[in-house]
């Protein structure tokens, strides 16, 4: 049986942590095939060492993965792989970034109750409706011992109790699935491994936002994958989305890419594929699956999301915020805001 040393290129922690955890997967698998796995900085770049028969067999490990490739599979001899194993830059401890590690975690609970199209078009009775949904939220959030962070058009709260953050959304569910006015409610529950930082809300909930509206799925529930594997409290719920740790992964770094790049009025379909390191195809073929919208849907609505943070939050002229936000012509992105939100941009910012 040959070594083999895998090279996965890696842009950003994004990536290096979607390697890491993926090794992690294959030693319970492969078990003492796998021998080890390190980063290097210089050539940003996850390596892995592992037994197989040959190249093909290696190939096949990564069938299953959504989003994880090697760049390159190359045969290594002992020698080499003795060079390997007594270089400085092996990964220590690879077992602490694993996802599949029991952790401590906190649960982060976000439910967007109302769109802002059936706001403009009907506001006194969204109003009613929208008011109604957050005390039904809001009491149970208090009941179940969780702790509200933000209620706006999201109500944002987190819980230390993951059996608590379960509970509660089973309960909210049950309660608003009794309503008739509930097509509008859709709810995400992401775990997060503690690390005592007390700013960690402020980066996660920006984040978990923007996928409450860019994954349009049917079903009410959106889990992330690490809540799967706590106490099962929402296996009797039949309309829930769950997120793999590969989809998750996977639209997690869709959304990085797009928060650092959405401005660029030059960044486009290519551009993203070519950050993502997928095909045209297989990106499309992701998005359409995790989303239910395509490659250029989602870029354009994240630009038009981000909008309206500048229109309502600056005194800017609309040509401007058009092409801040990465659109080059400011009559389209007129109709095309008019078209998502049911109001013109300039009549939103009176």
């Amino acid at each position: 049986m040959s070594v083999y040393l895998i090279q996965h290129i890696t842009n950003n922690n994004t990536a290096i942590n979607l390697a890491i955890s993926f090794y992690s997967k294959l030693q319970q698998i492969l078990l003492k095939k796998c021998i080890n796995c390190w980063i290097d900085h210089k050539k940003n770049s996850v390596f892995f060492l592992i037994k197989a028969p040959n190249k093909s067999s290696i190939q096949k490990l990564y069938y299953q993965s959504i989003n994880l490739h090697p760049y390159k599979i190359t045969s290594v001899n002992s020698h080499l792989v003795y060079a390997f194993l007594k270089s400085a830059q092996q990964l220590k401890a690879i077992q602490s970034k694993s996802f599949y590690e029991p952790q401590k975690y906190s649960v982060y609970f976000l439910a967007k109750i109302f769109n802002k199209k059936t706001l403009l078009v009907n506001k006194t009775r969204t109003c009613e409706a929208l008011s109604f949904k957050k005390a039904i939220i809001q009491n149970l959030i208090t009941s179940y011992k969780g702790y509200q962070i933000e209620a706006n058009e999201e109500i944002i709260a987190s819980f230390y109790s993951v059996k608590n953050a379960l509970g509660c959304t089973a309960s909210i569910l049950d309660k608003l699935n009794k309503r008739a006015d509930n097509s509008s409610t859709k709810i995400i529950l992401y775990t997060h491994l503690n690390n005592g930082k007390e700013n960690t809300s402020i980066q996660i909930t920006p984040k978990l936002t923007k996928l409450l509206y860019l994954i349009k799925k049917k079903e009410p529930l959106i889990v992330f994958s690490k809540t799967r594997n706590m106490p099962p409290l929402l296996s009797g719920l039949k309309k829930t989305y769950w997120l793999t740790p590969e989809k998750e992964s996977f639209i997690l770094s869709f959304i990085d890419i797009l928060s650092k790049n959405y401005q660029n009025p030059k960044f486009n379909v290519s551009s993203i594929c070519t950050l993502m390191m997928m095909s045209k195809t297989k990106l499309y073929r992701n998005c359409k699956d995790i989303t239910g919208k395509s490659i250029s849907q989602l870029l354009k609505e994240f630009r038009l999301l981000k909008s309206i943070d500048s229109i309502t939050m600056s005194s800017s002229a609309i040509s401007q915020i058009s092409t801040d936000v990465g659109f080059n012509s400011s009559s389209y992105f007129s109709n095309c805001f008019k078209k998502k939100f049911g109001i013109c941009p300039k009549e939103l910012s009176k």
